[in-house]
């Protein structure tokens, strides 16, 4: 679920339950026209939907981390946020893009759902055994 659909007063009763956090990178770098970073929006948003409608109610994904610089220290933003997102309660934390070239070594991520070298996206059931897999280590 969407981190806008939890109601404030239903966090606390729901929180035992979502124990995963879902943190979409768009991977833009500021040199896209506005039709570049509407397909970079549209393919993140198709490739969020093999994790959020199988995973709703377990998942909370948070809002889009939407423009990525390694030199600029958005590695370590990301390692960041992924630190605060664990000291809020979340036990897992699964990074998510649809570009390519986004990925990098991060500890402090638990997974990572990136496209495949030929730029597909894994399929549902390679996704659902990657998440799997995270909640049964």
């Amino acid at each position: 679920m969407k981190f806008n659909e939890i109601e404030a007063d239903s966090w606390d009763e729901l929180k035992p339950y979502v124990d995963t956090c879902l943190l979409p990178i768009t991977g833009m770098n500021g040199t896209e026209s506005p039709a570049e970073a509407t397909k970079c929006l549209e393919d993140l948003r198709d490739i969020m939907d093999l994790v959020e409608i199988p995973f709703r109610g377990r998942i909370v994904t948070y809002p889009a981390y939407h423009y990525f610089d390694v030199r600029e220290g958005t590695k370590q933003s990301i390692a960041n946020l992924c630190n605060r997102f664990k000291q809020q309660g979340y036990k897992y934390i699964i990074l998510i893009t649809a570009k390519n070239n986004v990925k990098f070594q991060l500890d402090e991520a638990d997974l990572w759902i990136t496209p495949k070298e030929n730029g597909d996206f894994p399929s549902d059931e390679e996704i659902s055994g990657y998440i799997r897999e995270l909640w049964s280590s």
